[in-house]
């Protein structure tokens, strides 16, 4: 009998003890990403921040106080990145394993143009959770954005290992590739993006096809080059080179009335560019005298 209900109290220990690391495992924790800032309103941040303050002031060393603290304060916006940081850095130098830590310095330090630190904590992010895209893309970025070209294609593969439609992916390493003047394998990046934005019924993304008409014009395709400079033109009207580069593929192609139409639009723009405005100089002759 005693046998009987040791085992019984035995198997209930072990029940709770497994519903406890199921439920502690599977906990939503708090984790906006930098996209989601605005879904946490202003005055929910107050209180968070208050709260963590105080219980912070009864337990000094408590790292998950200041964890939460790290991203109330990220939460409110650039100018309390200074405390963010020093709240983050300060619970993981004292030994927290929160891997939140690492998105969000991540982030602060990308914004504050501190790329070399920002690589360092994302990729100490990813080696917790090696599958996040978003993490990842931020990643190529910031390779890019410091001359690591062959990581930066690395690295926008991996994305696109793990999801071979990402959008995001291949607009970036689109551009990588054109600006390693890799022609073919930019436009086999930026036509997977109009195929798959055609098929989602979505807005392709900003300069696909002026990336498109720049490798058409500069093969002196011009009117291929005109077809996705238009489109371009079309859907964002306020993309400048793209409308420079719209007016000197009419004028190759003799097609005066537009270049001129188009031009005028933008002529407040035109001095700062010298190419621009001898276009306009000889398009307004022609039609002074016409």
């Amino acid at each position: 009998m005693i046998k009987k209900v040791i085992l019984l109290v035995l198997i209930i220990l072990l029940i709770i003890s497994v519903i406890s690391v199921f439920s502690i495992r599977h906990k939503k924790i708090f984790f906006p990403r930098e996209n989601e800032i605005k879904i946490v309103n202003d005055e929910k941040i107050e209180k968070k921040i208050e709260q963590y303050i105080s219980r912070l002031e009864l337990f000094p060393e408590d790292t998950n106080s200041m964890v939460e603290l790290g991203i109330y304060y990220f939460l409110k916006g650039h100018q309390f990145y200074d405390k963010s940081i020093n709240y983050l850095y300060k619970a993981w130098k004292m030994g927290s394993t929160d891997i939140r830590i690492f998105y969000y310095l991540g982030c602060m330090y990308e914004f504050l143009k501190l790329y070399e630190l920002a690589i360092d904590e994302y990729k100490k992010f990813l080696r917790n959770v090696p599958n996040d895209k978003e993490v990842i893309i931020r990643l190529g970025n910031l390779y890019y954005q410091t001359g690591k070209t062959e990581d930066a294609i690395k690295t926008y593969n991996m994305v696109l290992k793990i999801d071979k439609n990402n959008i995001i992916a291949l607009t970036n390493l689109g551009m990588v590739y054109y600006n390693n003047n890799d022609f073919n394998n930019a436009q086999e990046c930026f036509n997977k993006v109009l195929l798959l934005s055609k098929k989602r019924n979505i807005v392709e993304p900003r300069n696909i096809n002026f990336y498109l008409g720049k490798i058409f014009f500069e093969n002196k395709n011009y009117e291929t080059a005109k077809e996705y400079l238009e489109k371009e033109q079309k859907i964002y009207p306020d993309n400048l080179e793209n409308t420079f580069l719209l007016v000197k593929t009419y004028y190759i192609l003799k097609e005066y009335g537009n270049a001129y139409q188009l031009i005028q639009q933008i002529s407040e723009f035109v001095p700062g560019n010298r190419e621009m405005a001898v276009i306009q100089r000889e398009l307004k002759k022609m039609f002074k005298r016409g």
